[in-house]
């Protein structure tokens, strides 16, 4: 099951993994996305939050 990162505003994917052995380091914590983004959506330039909300993760089959 893949672990996608999206954009609040402009719904755009910001960073997809997608199977173990994708990246070294494994799958990035919201900080580690920042960081490597410069802190804004590549697409939009909103701010990218690093707080964790439990209600902005969605948990979808596959098959949705």
């Amino acid at each position: 099951m893949p672990i996608v990162y999206i954009c609040s505003r402009c719904k755009s994917v910001i960073y997809r993994f997608e199977r173990a052995g994708q990246d070294y380091y494994g799958i990035p914590t919201p900080s580690e996305l920042s960081v490597r983004l410069g802190g804004f959506c590549p697409r939009c330039g909103k701010p990218l939050s690093t707080k964790i909300d439990l209600q902005n993760i969605e948990i979808k089959s596959r098959y949705d």
